[in-house]
């Protein structure tokens, strides 16, 4: 029954009370989880409110451990390291050591700066991954000093990733693949990789041209391929090179003989006691004519194959020291493949790579004629 008196502490009230409900003052008085059955409990809206203000409080408490301090300071450190890394890679003329040792030695400091620098991106954003985990609201210094870690690793990282798509690391060929066709494994033999480092062109990486031993004796080999040229189109001598052989061995070369006209034509000579193999020049490789199929060995550095084409055009000048002939083909190389060797269908040298227009995908091949192979045959005399 309905009762103006409280049925806990018996004090008699202006507030007409239901049944087992207790007064105001009782309820601010009253032990949660006490005694009693079936005992209404109401609750105010001054406790709620108060309880609210409570657990606000509580939350936005500014908490940092002693681990979210030191994960942004490690990585400003990491990438203090990296900084020193990069002003070295830049800075850094290495001397007395050989042309793939330098490469090398960049391709390793590229290396280790990006990786140290992708390590300080993670230690910084570490903090705010922790704060969340743990649901900590973290404090204004350390909020400021994960973010500037952040950044600079960002930033940092950035950079070294830069600095290590510009290396290279000095490569060997893979030996070719035993094949039954005669014909495919004489030209593979023959077909090499000339490597040229000058520091004063490109420190980080090493010019290329593919080539083809074309006479070789007395522990000796010579390489026919195209001239590396200056910012004039001028054959140059690179002062370092090194020649990949498809037997698997880097041997080291030098140009002892180089031009750019008439005929972009260069011999290279390299000490070696055996060669894999050698090919002949055609007799008559002028008279080659638009239609007739070829073949070409791609830079075997992107894998060992051999592509079939055709002659689609061609045009003739004189020189002192015979026809200036260079062939376009219909075949799908690109700037990697120069110095590339063309062949007839019996495996006799025509040419050599010497362009390539992406627009068209026609390759250029300057042809080596009767006259011009008996000039590069007495230079070995």
């Amino acid at each position: 029954m309905s009762s103006y008196v409280c049925p806990r502490c018996g004090t008699k009230g202006s507030v007409l009370l239901e049944a087992n409900q207790l007064c105001q003052n009782c309820m601010t008085k009253w032990a949660w989880g006490g005694p009693g059955a079936n005992q209404v409990v109401t609750i105010t809206p001054d406790a709620v409110a108060a309880h609210q203000e409570n657990e606000a409080a509580k939350t936005s408490r500014a908490k940092t451990s002693p681990l979210m301090r030191v994960l942004p300071v490690v990585s400003l450190v990491v990438s203090g390291a990296v900084i020193a890394l990069l002003i070295y890679f830049f800075k850094h003329s290495p001397t007395g050591i050989s042309g793939q040792q330098v490469i090398n030695r960049f391709a390793n400091i590229a290396t280790g700066a990006a990786i140290l620098a992708g390590l300080g991106v993670l230690l910084g954003m570490g903090v705010f991954f922790l704060a969340k985990r743990n649901n900590y609201d973290l404090q204004v210094s350390a909020r400021v000093l994960g973010v500037v870690s952040i950044i600079l690793a960002t930033g940092v990282f950035g950079t070294a990733v830069f600095c290590w798509t510009a290396t290279e690391r000095a490569t060997s060929l893979s030996v070719p693949a035993t094949s039954d066709n005669e014909l495919l494994q004489r030209l593979h033999n023959a077909t090499v990789v000339i490597q040229a480092h000058d520091p004063d062109v490109n420190r980080y990486r090493s010019a290329k041209r593919e080539g083809v031993i074309v006479a070789t004796e007395a522990g000796r080999t010579w390489i026919l391929t195209v001239p590396f040229l200056d910012g004039n189109g001028n054959a140059m001598q690179p002062p370092e090179v090194w020649v990949n052989v498809s037997d698997g061995r880097t041997l080291a070369g030098r140009f002892v003989w180089a031009q750019s006209d008439p005929l972009p034509l260069a011999i290279v000579e390299v000490a070696a006691d055996k060669s894999p193999g050698y090919v002949q020049f055609h007799p008559t490789a002028e008279a080659f004519i638009p239609g007739q199929s070829v073949l070409v060995i791609p830079n075997p550095l992107q894998g060992w194959s051999i592509q079939k084409g055709v002659i689609l055009s061609r045009a003739s000048r004189r020189t002192k020291i015979g026809w200036n002939t260079v062939v376009k083909s219909n075949l799908p190389l690109d700037s990697n493949d120069i110095g590339s060797a063309m062949y007839d269908e019996s495996g006799r040298l025509l040419g050599l790579m010497i362009g390539f227009k992406p627009v068209t995908s026609e390759s250029q091949f300057v042809i080596v004629d009767s006259a011009t192979a008996s000039v590069l045959k007495s230079l070995k005399k």
